[in-house]
């Protein structure tokens, strides 16, 4: 665990760390064109204040998401029972080396609004703007999130308010940031997680602010191959681990390792200090490496993470490549490995799962026929004699349609409407009633999932 120091430096000064964000276009984003929200009255004396501050040559901008969407953030960050403005804009005429995008703190004395300081910022649009505590510190934390224009790289920065200025405590880039309380002690911790690069190895991590207002720092490699994050979750760490870690959080990481390609990676943060639970690995198995889109996600609503595993369909093992079906699993970490918990057919471009009751183990398959997803008892004796998949009874059928005429003459055949989304209706009808594969309404309905 490393234990550093940040000073606290003022905020005016950042500019020194203005490139962070390498390549950063500084011009003004599309909002800028837009029509920008009416004023309200405390808002337009703000902003007559910071045209007498900066000039009439300047544009309010807007944070992309987050919980503070205006131009305009009012929060009390001394605790001094007011609230102080911080207002984002632009300056016209800039210098091609400038960056033109500035924040600006107000505060208030005697009931009017004064302009304290105007500072630079670290990129050229506005991811977010949040107001947290962090770790044991109990000082109200701003956070800045930013961005270059294509949204390519980001930088968040860590201010708080103290002796008449913002006080900068923290600059870092990353690909993916969150607050949370990752080891369950009840306080925030700043996780950020950073995609390789041609100059910076994948990495994730974890900064933990101290009642001194020092930052305890853990950091974690990730592999090189994590050219971006496609998705962080956050899932319940399994009950079976030693009793001083049950009331964390396990993190995993769905990181892009090609074009077409993604692996999980499985995180805890316990005790100040990251630690690998599970990663691709020689000595590790299954790979998790498969189809890019084929998330990890909580399949079964249980609040444990799902990692998803693709293989080929009961009967297909012989098969061409080509006409083979591919059967999805889903593993869960446990101890350092992954056990098998699911499987299901999985349809990334219809957004769906279904996941394969337990009686079928082995004993049901899948053809595609006519656009449609058809599950059938499966000959296992005679597909390994004959070598081609030999298949009984259907049990299942699965459609997707976005045509109405289609989709009335599915309901005229007893079709089943499971879903509607916009002009897609999901459909299913089982076929085979009363032996021991046979699905119920209910196994239906429970073994659907949309994403």
């Amino acid at each position: 665990m490393l234990h550093i120091k940040i000073g606290l430096r003022c905020a005016v000064c950042m500019m020194t760390v203005l490139p962070m964000l390498d390549g950063c276009n500084m011009t003004a984003g599309i909002d800028t064109l837009l029509s920008a929200p009416r004023l309200t009255a405390q808002q337009e004396e703000i902003y007559q204040k910071l045209q007498s501050a900066a000039g009439v040559g300047i544009s309010l901008k807007y944070p992309k998401s987050g919980e503070h969407l205006s131009a305009f953030t009012f929060t009390d960050l001394d605790d001094d029972g007011d609230d102080e403005a911080i207002v984002f804009y632009e300056i016209a005429g800039t210098a091609a080396e400038e960056n033109p995008l500035r924040v600006c703190l107000l505060d208030q004395y005697e009931g009017a609004w004064t302009a304290v300081k105007d500072y630079t910022t670290l990129g050229a649009e506005i991811e977010s703007v949040s107001v947290r505590k962090l770790g044991a510190h109990d000082r109200n934390n701003l956070l800045l999130c930013y961005s270059t224009v294509d949204g390519a790289a980001h930088a968040v920065q860590v201010l708080h308010y103290a002796d008449g200025s913002l006080q900068n405590s923290l600059s870092e880039k990353y690909t993916v940031m969150d607050v949370r309380d990752l080891d369950g002690d009840g306080t925030n911790e700043l996780l950020l997680v950073s995609a390789a690069s041609a100059s910076e190895a994948a990495c994730i991590r974890v900064y933990h602010l101290d009642a001194s207002g020092s930052y305890y720092q853990s950091e974690l490699a990730l592999p090189d191959a994590f050219t971006d994050i496609s998705r962080l979750l956050y899932g319940t760490y399994p009950s079976d681990l030693p009793s001083e870690e049950e009331n964390g959080v396990a993190v995993y990481l769905d990181g892009m390792t090609g074009a077409t390609t993604m692996q999980t990676e499985v995180i805890r943060y316990f005790d100040r200090k990251l630690k690998l639970l599970y990663a691709d690995s020689p000595e590790n198995y299954p790979a998790t490496n498969r189809t890019a889109g084929c998330m990890s996600m909580d399949i079964d609503g249980d609040g444990e993470i799902e990692i998803p595993i693709q293989t080929v369909f009961y009967g297909y093992t012989d098969a061409e490549e080509s006409e083979q079906m591919p059967m999805t699993s889903w593993y869960v970490c446990r101890g350092g490995s992954l056990m098998r918990k699911k499987a299901s057919y999985y349809s990334g471009k219809n957004g769906y799962v279904f996941l394969l009751p337990q009686r079928w183990e082995k004993k049901v398959t899948v053809i595609s026929e006519d656009d449609m997803i058809v599950f059938y008892t499966l000959d296992a004796e005679k597909t390994a004699e004959e070598g081609e998949l030999s298949v009984g009874e259907p049990l299942l059928r699965l459609s997707v349609t976005g045509d109405a005429a289609d989709a009335e003459l599915k309901e005229s055949e007893g079709y089943l409407l499971l879903r509607q989304k916009g002009d897609l209706r999901y459909y299913g009808k089982i076929e085979t009633a009363d032996t021991p594969l046979s699905l119920t309404r209910s196994d239906l309905l429970l073994g659907m999932r949309y994403f």
